[in-house]
């Protein structure tokens, strides 16, 4: 039977086929009956494939049903209601940063503290996700403490609570979640200040000192805070890897708290896609494989997935060239439909600047797709300038 070809942007999840299919002659991708996952798209977009070779045919009953198409209408309500978020959002941020600045600045004196504002920002930041969920493009940019710590461990709640959603966490336990993301990097406030501000390599010595903050993190906000234990184990536990090659126990697989392995995703995404004195952040795009490719070892793989659906394969906010050269900033997208995202285009096919709402839909706008993600600096943008 002959094989033929089917590009990757035409796959969408839940498809099958009835014989195998093949990235290449030899390479076996997919069994037959074996529905494609979001994650299976996911790697062939790090993989770089752009089509698959079967002499298959499609099994269409194992397709899920075709998701509503939203009108440009709808489309362009809904963005304009998420643009008007962002104010309040950087209220409540500033909130959150204020009760974790409280809470350090305590444990810098060896003082107890209590975490009804901890509590409380935790609280805020669940209700603003659930009205829009991808309010926490906002966060990108934002400095709301001079202090990194306090930043990362706000930024981090977010996205760990955005995971627990996904995971349908009750909302106890959501918060009990974003007390310990909020307090992730309590342990470091007992770390040497020249340690966390050396821009040169540290030294062995210098890193046994850093891989002590989680231990000390977690009898800081025990003893300290009176925090729970399963809040308080992701200080403790965050730095634990899957494959049990990670610090201060080295634990494996579910001997981490279900929090930490959270936790941990929301940490390395988040520090991936931040600036420090010594590294230059990443867009998010190239977080998301850069997630992918280190899965194997380091992230709880079910976990992972979950985060991987949640923020799609184009994360909001992600800056895409399409086939005819215009550029566009992704402002929606569909699980269904993982590789065409709703876009707000930013410049057209001659490169000149789009100053009015124009809104593509790669669902509906099938002649268009996607050939590259470029940073703002390649784009000559400011995402926030063109949203």
């Amino acid at each position: 039977m002959a094989k033929h070809k089917i590009l990757v942007e035409d796959l969408k999840i839940g498809m099958s086929f009835d014989q195998p299919v093949y990235i290449d002659s030899d390479e076996l991708f997919l069994q037959p009956n074996t529905p494609i996952s979001e994650q299976d798209i996911k790697k062939l977009m790090v993989w770089g494939v752009a089509e698959l070779v079967t002499s298959g045919q499609t099994i269409e009953s194992q397709a899920p049903p075709e998701p509503e198409v939203l009108t440009e209408a709808e489309i362009i309500r809904n963005y304009k209601n998420f643009l008007k978020k962002r104010k309040s959002l950087i209220t409540l941020y500033q909130k959150a940063i204020s009760a974790v600045e409280n809470v350090h600045e305590n444990i810098h004196q060896d003082q107890s503290f209590g975490i009804t504002e901890i509590e409380s920002s935790v609280v805020d930041i669940i209700k603003i996700l659930k009205e829009n969920r991808n309010i926490f493009l906002f966060l990108y940019g934002l400095d709301g403490s001079k202090s990194y710590l306090v930043n990362h461990s706000v930024n981090v709640t977010f996205y760990a609570i955005i995971t627990g959603l996904a995971m349908n966490y009750s909302l106890d336990v959501l918060k009990e979640l974003g007390v310990g993301t909020m307090l992730i990097d309590a342990g470091m406030i007992k770390v040497p200040m020249y340690i966390l501000r050396k821009q040169s390599n540290l030294t062995e010595h210098e890193f046994k000192q850093i891989k002590t903050h989680p231990v000390l993190g977690y009898k800081a906000v025990r003893e300290l805070g009176k925090v729970s234990e399963l809040s308080a184990e992701v200080s403790l536990q965050h730095h634990e890897q899957f494959d049990g090659k990670g610090y201060p126990r080295g634990l494996r697989g579910n001997d981490i708290s279900e929090f930490a392995r959270i936790a941990s995703i929301a940490d390395s995404y988040e520090a991936q896609i931040t600036s420090r004195s010594y590294k230059k952040k990443i867009f998010f795009y190239q977080a998301m494989r850069n997630l992918i490719s280190s899965a194997v070892n380091k992230f709880d793989p079910l976990i992972l997935k979950t985060f991987l659906v949640r923020m799609s394969v184009y994360p909001i906010g992600s800056i895409v060239v399409l086939n005819d050269k215009s550029i566009g900033i992704v402002i929606s997208s569909s699980t269904h439909k993982p590789l065409r995202p709703i876009l707000k285009l930013v410049s057209d096919s001659n490169g000149k600047r789009v100053q009015e709402l124009v809104i593509v839909n790669l669902i509906e706008k099938t002649s268009l797709y996607i050939t590259s993600v470029v940073d703002e600096d390649q784009a000559n943008i400011s995402i926030f300038d063109v949203l």
